[in-house]
């Protein structure tokens, strides 16, 4: 969280040189970022797994000014801890993957005449599910479920530079926050886990820090 924090004081000084006379934006865009992200949430879901990518993309329209609104999807790979995958000792392959919907509401900001911040607060419902699930014993098929569902936040921030008319490229980085916790029993993880692992504090709703690439793309021109 502490890197997330210096990540938007950076950006909050970077748009104080903001332009008075910044070019306008096309009405209609396309947004699309991809990154690695890093699960920050509880011990026993770190434990559990790593981010592989997640990615999105959106249609947005701008409102007035520079303010925008816009639907999306996201989708994030998740695979299973080393410990697991070790063929040594169980040889798990558990995945999980993530499908989302969402609406975003945001703000693009000049600070030169071809650069622009976009601060932005996406909000949605999720579905996600385990695949590969592999059951000690037989009796526990199908007595967990494999598949949630959960809305979402995602606040993110990013910067982009003007290549081309109307395109632009950069990085943003965006703080996933879901309205669920890690269940171990559904991918069957405390049948596998490693010694202390249903010991692992699992107090906190799961969450995902994520630093990527990202596009701009104008349909029209105003």
């Amino acid at each position: 969280m502490k890197y997330f924090l210096s990540y938007i004081l950076a950006f909050s000084f970077l748009v104080s040189f903001s332009q008075e006379n910044a070019p306008e934006l096309p009405r209609f865009s396309i947004r699309a970022n991809v990154g690695i992200p890093k699960i920050t949430s509880s011990k026993q879901f770190r434990n559990s797994f790593s981010g592989v990518i997640t990615s999105d993309a959106s249609v947005n329209y701008r409102l007035f000014s520079n303010f925008i609104v816009g639907v999306g999807y996201s989708y994030t790979y998740y695979k299973c801890q080393k410990y697991f995958r070790d063929p040594l000792r169980d040889n798990i392959n558990t995945n999980l993957q993530t499908h989302g919907g969402y609406l975003k509401l945001g703000y693009d900001k000049f600070f030169s005449p071809s650069g622009f911040a976009t601060f932005s607060m996406n909000m949605g419902y999720s579905s996600s599910a385990y695949g590969s699930v592999r059951y000690k014993h037989d009796s526990l098929i199908e007595k967990y479920p494999t598949s949630y569902s959960n809305a979402f936040v995602e606040p993110m921030i990013g910067i982009y530079f003007i290549v081309e008319p109307n395109f632009a490229i950069g990085g943003h980085l965006s703080y996933n926050y879901n309205f669920v916790q890690f269940n171990p029993l559904e991918p069957q993880f405390n049948e596998w886990g490693p010694p202390g692992y249903v010991s692992l504090s699992n107090k906190w709703n799961s969450s995902l820090i994520t630093l990527g690439f990202g596009f701009y793309y104008g349909l029209s021109r105003k």
